[in-house]
């Protein structure tokens, strides 16, 4: 087998996400979620899939967001926690 060049990497790579991105659609699977998980399979969406999925991204951004905000106040109050009690001790 002979070694393919950048130009036809890409476009080999380019047909197989386009049809593994077809399959899904046809079985019915959530492509917008095929999408998150393989960032290459993006360009092969629909325009309203697109839309989608920057809703989704901004969703997952935002409950990352929200995640870290408590766990950083947990870390707070435990740190306040941890200094009362050693002024109490005192």
């Amino acid at each position: 087998m002979s070694k393919l060049n950048a130009e036809e990497r890409k476009a080999r790579d380019n047909e197989r996400f386009s049809q593994r991105v077809d399959e899904r659609r046809v079985k019915g699977e959530d492509v917008v979620a095929y999408a998150l998980a393989n960032k290459k399979a993006f360009k092969f969406l629909t325009k309203s899939e697109k839309h989608s999925l920057k809703e989704r991204q901004a969703a997952l951004l935002e409950e990352a967001n929200l995640k870290a905000k408590e766990q950083l106040k947990l870390k707070d109050e435990q740190e306040l926690e941890k200094v009362q009690a050693e002024f109490t001790e005192q």
